[in-house]
C-alpha cells in the first residue's frame, strides 16, 4: 500500500479481494472505495516521487502501465498501451522519469521483464532464458518483484526462491544472483536508502548492499508452527523505525529500521497482510482473506491502541 501523508490517501490492491480495482481509502473519512481499471485481473502498485504512482494492468487486453498522482487516483495522468508489441507512450510523457523503471507484467500468454526508457519513449524486453524449467518450476514459480540499482543493474525475485537475480540491462542478460536468508522465498523488494535496499524471504527481513550486491544483514521475524514454516506479510521500514505484518499472530511488529530489533506488537486479530506506515507510531493493515481495515498505533509503552474499522 502507497500512503499520501498530504491528502491523506491510501491506495493498494489485493487481487484476490480487489481484483482489477484501486482500493483507495480516505483517513479523514474512514472510508474505502474501489476504483476499476477496465480490462485488468488485477493490479501491481510502485510508489514514485512527487506523489505520484505507477499501476501495472496485469492480463488487460493492451498490457497497459499507467501513472496516477495519490491526490486524485482515479485520473490517469500517463500510460503506456502495447500494440502489436509496440508501446504507444501516452498522456504526460515526463512522469515516467519519476517511476521505477523495471516493470513486471504478466498476460494469459506470458510474464515479461520490462525496462520503460523515458527519455527514448520506447520499453526494453529484458531477457528472460534463464527463467526455465532447468532452473524452476514454472508451473509454481514466477516473477514477483523487481527493482533497478545503478544505472544498468536490475533486481528480480521469484516466487519460493531465496535467490535474487541479477541482470546487466546494458548486455541484457544475467550476470549473477543475490543469496538471501534461504527461507523460501517470494522476495518483496524495497528501496531504502542510498545503496541499501531492503528483501522479506518468507519469514524473515533482510537488508542489502546494492554496489556490492550482498547480504548485510537477515533477521528472523516469524517463528515456525509445529506443521512448519510460517511467513510475514508486508512491511514497511522508514528513516528509524518500521512495520512488519504478521498473518499468523494476527499482529504487528515494530522494528528498528537498522537492526530490525523488536521495539514493540500490536495485537490487530485475524491476519493482517498489507500494510502501510502513516507515521512513525501508526500504520493501516488489510486483512489477508476479507481486506478488511485495521488501523493502529503504538504508544510510547510500546504497547498499542489499536482499533478496527470494517470496510
Amino acid at each position: 500500500m502507497i500512503f499520501d501523508p498530504m491528502a491523506q490517501i491510501v491506495v493498494g490492491n489485493m487481487g484476490w479481494v480487489d481484483k482489477g480495482a484501486l482500493w483507495i481509502f480516505d483517513l479523514e473519512k474512514q472510508a474505502a472505495r474501489l476504483v476499476p481499471i477496465p480490462g485488468a485481473r488485477f493490479l501491481s502498485l510502485h510508489a514514485g516521487t512527487n506523489g505520484i504512482f505507477r499501476v501495472v494492468h496485469h492480463h488487460s487486453p493492451d498490457q497497459a502501465i499507467s501513472i496516477r498522482a495519490l491526490r486524485e487516483p482515479e485520473v490517469e495522468l500517463a500510460s503506456i498501451r502495447f500494440d502489436r508489441g509496440h508501446a504507444h507512450f501516452l498522456g504526460q510523457s515526463e512522469l515516467w522519469r519519476l517511476v521505477e523503471p523495471a516493470v513486471i507484467m504478466k498476460s494469459d500468454r506470458q510474464t515479461r521483464l520490462l525496462l520503460i526508457d523515458a527519455l527514448r519513449q520506447r520499453t526494453v524486453d529484458l531477457d528472460l532464458s534463464w527463467f526455465t524449467n532447468a532452473s524452476y518450476d514454472l508451473g509454481y514459480q514466477d516473477l514477483v518483484d523487481g527493482i533497478t540499482i545503478a544505472d544498468d543493474r536490475v533486481l528480480v525475485s521469484v516466487q519460493r526462491s531465496s535467490d535474487l537475480v541479477v541482470i546487466d540491462s546494458q548486455l541484457n542478460r544475467r550476470i549473477g544472483s543475490i543469496r538471501l536468508a534461504g527461507g523460501r522465498g517470494n522476495p518483496r523488494l524495497q528501496r531504502h536508502s542510498v545503496g541499501v535496499l531492503l528483501a522479506s524471504d518468507y519469514d524473515t527481513l533482510c537488508r542489502l548492499d546494492a554496489r556490492s550486491l550482498s547480504l548485510l544483514k537477515a533477521v528472523q521475524l516469524q517463528e515456525p508452527a509445529a506443521t512448519g514454516a510460517q511467513f510475514i506479510g508486508d512491511y514497511d521500514i522508514g528513516p528509524s523505525t518500521g512495520v512488519v505484518a504478521r498473518p499468523f499472530h494476527g499482529d504487528v511488529l515494530l522494528v528498528d529500521s537498522d537492526s530490525f530489533d523488536v521495539l514493540g506488537r500490536a495485537m490487530i486479530g485475524d491476519q493482517p497482510l498489507a500494510i502501510c506506515r502513516l507515521s512513525e507510531s501508526r500504520f493501516v493493515t488489510r486483512d489477508w482473506k476479507t481486506g478488511a481495515v485495521a488501523m493502529g498505533e503504538f504508544d510510547s509503552d510500546t504497547g498499542s491502541a489499536a482499533r478496527r474499522e470494517h470496510r
